[in-house]
């Protein structure tokens, strides 16, 4: 009769009788005395149910070849003659255990998985996505692996090891689309009333804020209200962030002096009055039914940098040797009425 056993080490044998209860991966090299050449049969007996947290299998070491045990088994082999050889191995398999980061920012697929198989260094895995598609199959030397790189989508993490196989859903959630919006009380502000600009935050899934108001000064908070204490046009910049993701908005406002400047005048709907740009600070104003007495343009101090009264329908502005920012066209009418609006260099 041929004898079945293990070994703790050389020389000393000790028969497999129960399992402990192992939370990791563990091989156990099983030693076979074959009396005689010829053909045998294994049975493996299930006195109690495994435990739900194994898989076990049995390796024939000579032809590298699987057999899972599912209960009562019976396998049967070809022997040589051999004494004390070892024959099989005897595979337990922990879980799989599979950890997953979500996207970080919008459309950057930058989903993660860990998959852990504890204890063991020789398994082969595949993740696939939910058309069936590998995204990747490789085999690891290490118990645990990590893979990045993945679009929101349900995958199927499946890991291989002497013939046993185990598989685990998981997601990849999408990041939150974060929007980078605000309000502003007004795009004109006067120093002689305080300079104070006030913001309304209207982003969403944002978690930190930073603010640009365009002069060197900056906040963190989430609607701050800011003091300007030069004249001039200013870009106010909104940088809304969640983890990696950061999205930017801008909106521009004007400092004045005061109201009483001419260039505080009202907005109005120029709707008798065409505007041509031709770049460079180089305009043409165009009344078709009626005649402009004068035109005057204003910088933002308040000082005429043009001015003309030629009684014409049209008149051609020249503010290329000015510098850049805003300027008021003050325009004249032959009744009385004037007319205002801003242009920029």
């Amino acid at each position: 009769m041929p004898s079945i056993y293990t070994q703790i080490s050389t020389g000393q044998e000790l028969s497999i009788n129960a399992l402990p209860e192992y939370n990791f991966d563990k091989l156990v090299t099983i030693y076979t005395n074959i009396p005689a050449n010829g053909t045998y049969t294994l049975d493996v007996e299930e006195i109690f149910p495994l435990t739900n947290n194994y898989k076990v299998s049995l390796t024939s070491i000579s032809s590298n070849t699987h057999y899972r045990i599912i209960g009562d088994t019976s396998i049967v082999f070809s022997f040589n003659q051999q004494q004390g050889t070892p024959t099989f191995t005897f595979n337990i398999s922990t879980p799989l255990v599979v950890t997953s980061i979500d996207e970080s920012c919008i459309s950057n697929n930058s989903g993660e998985v860990t998959l852990t198989k504890q204890g063991n260094t020789n398994w082969m895995y595949e993740i696939l996505d939910q058309n069936s598609t590998i995204v990747v199959a490789n085999t690891s030397s290490t118990d645990t692996i990590n893979y990045s790189g993945l679009a929101p989508d349900t995958y199927l993490a499946k890991t291989t090891s002497n013939g046993i196989i185990d598989e685990v859903y998981f997601t990849i959630q999408a990041a939150p689309i974060v929007i980078a919006d605000f309000d502003i009380d007004n795009d004109t502000i006067y120093l002689s009333e305080g300079g104070i600009i006030n913001t309304t935050n209207q982003s969403q899934n944002a978690t930190t804020y930073f603010w640009d108001f365009g002069n060197g000064g900056n906040s963190t908070a989430v609607d701050p209200s800011y003091v300007y204490s030069t004249i001039g046009d200013y870009n106010i910049v909104l940088n809304s962030s969640n983890n990696n993701c950061t999205e930017q908005t801008s909106k521009s406002i004007t400092v004045l002096t005061s109201p009483s400047v001419v260039t505080s005048v009202q907005h109005h709907a120029f709707e008798n009055v065409k505007l041509q740009n031709f770049g460079n600070g180089k305009y043409q104003i165009t009344s078709p039914y009626a005649v402009l007495t004068a035109i005057a343009i204003y910088d933002i101090t308040g000082k005429i940098v043009f001015n003309e009264n030629n009684n014409s329908n049209t008149y051609f502005v020249s503010l290329e040797n000015q510098p850049q920012g805003m300027y008021v066209a003050l325009l004249s009418y032959e009744n009385g009425t004037v007319l205002t609006e801003k242009l920029w260099r």
